[in-house]
């Protein structure tokens, strides 16, 4: 998460050896689960627009992508963007960068980022799966370096007042000391014939028992669990002392935890692999890319969107910019409006009452990350050995992200010390900057001692975003539960055009990554196609069957 901005020569060669691994690897046959490499999202394509014109609202990653296509296709593009600057929530922050955030009561809180000259930290996207083949061959075209990411490793920490003696306990020995007792009760149930129904003949229930064995570590003769080396030493090795597990973790306590609710195995799902990737330097280097892409005088900045009105032969799209307000008519509209600004700052005349209701009841995530300058990479010290991951937290802070690059390197770094979402999101982001500086601290002394000093960790030099607080983004993505029949309905009307294929909503949260700039691209491909005709022409509209979980996605 910290780095030079300009880069170390031994991080731009780790950055494009890593870029180099993944043509390897994509030029190959891609896993069954993987998303295909996309056709082409910078190319030209071979349908023209016959000089129809299109307004594109928002210079997010979807706008921008999608405003590039169209203009190659020869439509007139009008990019209008509500902020200051383009990228959305795609964002790294850097020295004099700042954060401004509207509260209930109206007022508004601005702050600086005051790292020091080099450092950064990721405040949006910070990462990419193995599964994102188009921002992966977006980094490829544009050049752009990747090194791993490391999601988790076995030194990370999980913390909670629930057990343990409210001490922190290493992923490994949480993760490796359940593991043996569930091998444990497996065995006994193998012996005692529990699987007879099972129809295992005597060598195959010998297999499985050596199985269980070796997946719990367990003694050979009993098939007990007393430990293991995986789940941490008892004494350091030395020459006279060979490598032994330390004690085992009670049952009692792992189960009065209840680890598993907060996201301990984040890590073994699909898209959460333990090796990730980021962009080398901040991951603003994609969608910067991108807007390099976009031809001069198409994007106008500081240009918020008051009102909508959909016809079946046009769309007329009202703003306000330095120039005053303007009334004009566009053949085609494609909205990355998050939906909740969407709903509360946007007159929309002529849509369907489904689509209407819709917009009033979609649902969306908050989003904390509070960010720290620290004065030295404590947690790389001999105490923690921390190199990258995640630690958990049981409370509001929830996550403690390590950077996992520039490792070993010597003097000031960034450190994420706190990112929540949902419920805990939302608490965290109706405290004050200062307040959740304290929250962060006070949760991440329960994993690190150093956060107690000021010294290695100031105050002055951190920062904090409340990402549903910020004018014209207020969410973090957009929330989807297959286990809400109306989600379902809501995604469904969303996805699709509106008023005579003339209108459509696009952007990460209309696609099956919410939270994702890979979600972001696969929407402004899909938005193309039915705007300039290679979908709408057979108005086809699959129903949909699964929608996108977004805490499992995004959390």
């Amino acid at each position: 998460m910290e780095n030079s901005a300009k880069g170390s020569s031994r991080r731009n060669f780790l950055g494009m050896a890593a870029s180099a691994g993944l043509l390897q690897v994509m030029t190959g046959a891609l896993p069954a689960h993987a998303e295909p490499a996309p056709t082409g999202l910078f190319t030209p394509p071979t349908r023209k627009a016959s000089g129809r014109s299109v307004a594109v609202l928002g210079a997010g990653v979807s706008g921008m992508t999608v405003a590039v296509k169209l203009h190659q296709a020869g439509y007139a593009v009008t990019v209008l963007e509500a902020q200051d600057r383009t990228n959305g929530r795609a964002r790294t922050l850097r020295r004099g960068d700042t954060i401004t955030e509207v509260w209930a009561d109206g007022s508004s809180h601005t702050l600086t980022c005051q790292f020091d000259q080099g450092l950064y930290l990721n405040i949006g996207p910070s990462r990419l799966s193995h599964q994102h083949q188009r921002v992966f061959a977006l980094c490829r075209r544009f050049h752009i370096p990747l090194e791993p990411y490391i999601m988790q490793s076995t030194a990370n920490l999980y913390q909670t007042d629930k057990a343990f003696q409210k001490a922190s306990r290493t992923y490994r020995q949480i993760a490796f000391d359940t593991r043996g007792y569930v091998a444990e009760y497996a065995a006994a149930a193998v012996k005692k014939g529990l699987l007879d129904s099972d129809k295992l003949t005597d060598s195959q229930r010998e297999k499985l028992l050596i199985l269980l064995t070796e997946f719990g570590q367990l003694d050979k003769t009993d098939h007990a669990f007393n430990g293991s080396t995986r789940s941490g030493l008892a004494k350091p090795l030395g020459v006279p002392q060979a490598a032994e597990g330390v004690a085992p973790l009670p049952l009692i306590a792992l189960l009065e935890s209840e680890f598993w609710n907060d996201q301990f195995f984040r890590g073994d799902d699909i898209v959460w692999q333990n090796s990730m990737f980021q962009a080398v330097g901040g991951m603003d280097a994609i969608v910067r890319s991108i807007a390099k892409t976009v031809p001069a005088g198409i994007i106008t900045l500081n240009a918020p969107v008051h009102a909508i009105k959909l016809t079946d032969d046009n769309v007329r799209v009202s703003w306000r910019d330095a120039d005053g307000t303007h009334d004009k008519t566009f053949d085609h509209c494609l909205s990355s409006i998050p939906i909740p600004v969407l709903r509360q700052r946007v007159h929309l005349e002529g849509f369907s009452p489904e689509f209407n209701w819709a917009v009033e009841n979609a649902q969306n995530s908050g989003a904390v990350k509070v960010g720290w300058q620290v004065s030295q990479r404590f947690w790389e010290s001999d105490r923690y050995q921390i190199y990258g991951g995640i630690s958990w937290l049981g409370n509001l802070a929830r996550q403690i992200v390590y950077p996992s690059n520039d490792c070993f390197a010597p003097g000031k770094a960034t450190l994420t010390g706190a990112y929540s979402s949902y419920d805990a999101g939302r608490q965290l982001g109706e405290q004050t900057h200062l307040q959740r500086l304290a929250t962060a601290r006070e949760a991440g002394a329960k994993l690190h001692q150093e956060f107690l000093s000021r010294a290695i960790v100031p105050d002055e030099k951190a920062i904090s975003i409340a990402w549903q607080k910020v004018p014209y983004i207020q969410h973090g993505w957009a929330h989807w539960d297959p286990e809400i029949p109306d989600h379902k309905r809501i995604y469904q009307t969303l996805i699709y055009p509106q008023g005579n294929n003339r209108f459509l909503v696009i952007g990460d949260q209309v696609s099956p990554l919410p939270g994702w700039q890979e979600g972001a691209l696969m929407s402004a491909e899909w938005a193309f196609q039915w705007t300039n005709g290679d979908r709408r022409q057979s108005e086809t509209r699959t129903p949909v069957h699964q929608i996108p979980d977004s805490k499992s996605l995004t959390t």
